[in-house]
């Protein structure tokens, strides 16, 4: 909704991923029509669908070559993947975080939450997928700054993306059972950060590309 222009993949050429251009497209542009779409999680992202409505592009808001615009988008992509695998990866940590804070204060059955072993463990398994999650998206970074293949680069950033985004939904629920009821509160402290951060889960596990795509495009980087 808050933008002013939007790049457009568009079909002007035959089928397939040869016939696809990208446009800059005005949103004041007669026929564009916009309207904000009601989301789970990121409620600042201001998410809107986007109707083109026999609209008319002027031949100079061609971005790039005609009929190549599906590279920029697939190189994109692996940008759009990497980041998100980096937020999910610190959200998962700050999950981690708000738990053990609240396990160390919190006092049940006459000692600290944190002294029952259930719940140690829990918060062991945390931070195994954490610093699991961390150590492969730097080996990711590393592959991306010493000119590997595009392909190769490619795969392991998918897999990063789903290693990230399943660490969050397991962090988040286990923060949650820790913490229980002060979890599900919105904005609340202790558990508005938790509480927060399951709620961003899905788009994590879809946005960029979904989980099974994402393991879809590792096997065939990998050749298998």
């Amino acid at each position: 909704m808050n933008a002013d222009y939007f790049t457009v993949g568009v079909r002007t050429g035959p089928p397939g991923l040869g016939g696809i251009s990208l446009l800059m497209i005005h949103r004041d542009f007669p026929g564009v029509q916009l309207k904000r779409l009601a989301t789970q999680g990121w409620l600042c992202s201001s998410t809107t669908l986007v109707a083109l409505n026999d609209v008319r592009v002027p031949v100079e808001n061609l971005l790039g070559q005609e009929n190549q615009g599906f590279l920029p988008i697939m190189l994109n992509f692996n940008n759009e993947r990497f980041s998100m695998a980096v937020s999910a990866c610190r959200m998962s940590r700050c999950c981690l975080e708000d738990a053990i804070r609240y396990a160390r204060a919190r006092k049940t059955f006459g000692k600290p939450l944190i002294g029952h072993q259930v719940i140690r463990h829990k918060l062991s398994e945390m931070a195994r997928l954490v610093l699991a999650t961390h150590s492969l998206l730097m080996e990711v970074s590393r592959a991306w700054h010493s000119n590997e293949s595009a392909q190769r680069v490619a795969g392991q950033v998918a897999l990063a993306k789903v290693q990230a985004s399943r660490t969050l939904e397991f962090c988040a629920r286990e923060a949650s059972q820790v913490l229980g009821g002060r979890s599900y509160l919105r904005g609340s402290q202790p558990g508005g950060r938790i509480e927060r951060c399951w709620r961003e889960v899905r788009v994590y596990a879809i946005g960029g590309g979904s989980e099974e795509i994402m393991l879809e495009l590792a096997a065939r980087a990998a050749k298998l």
